[in-house]
C-alpha cells in the first residue's frame, strides 16, 4: 500500500530544481501531478487549497530546501483564523 501523498512526493522531486531556480523559499502546493499553486507561506497555501481539496492530500513543500518525505497529518486549527 502506497504512502499518503507519495505520488506527490514523487512529482515534486521531478520539478523541484526547476521550480526552486524561480520560487526559492516559497512553498509549492502539488495533488497528484498537478501544481496547485505557488504561496509565500504555509498559512496563504492552506487558505488556498483546502478550500477546494482535502486536508491530508495536497502535498505542501518549501521550494529550495530539501526535507525527506514524512507521510504524518497535522491538525489544522488555526488555518483560517487570524
Amino acid at each position: 500500500m502506497p504512502k499518503p501523498l507519495e505520488k506527490e512526493y514523487d512529482y515534486y522531486l521531478t520539478i523541484r530544481e526547476e521550480l526552486a531556480r524561480e520560487h526559492h523559499g516559497k512553498l509549492v502546493a502539488i495533488k497528484g501531478d498537478e501544481v496547485l499553486g505557488i504561496f509565500d507561506s504555509y498559512r496563504q497555501a492552506a487558505n488556498a487549497v483546502y478550500v477546494e481539496h482535502e486536508y491530508g492530500t495536497v502535498l505542501m513543500q518549501e521550494l529550495g530546501r530539501d526535507y525527506e518525505y514524512f507521510s504524518g497529518i497535522y491538525p489544522v486549527a488555526e488555518v483560517g483564523s487570524r
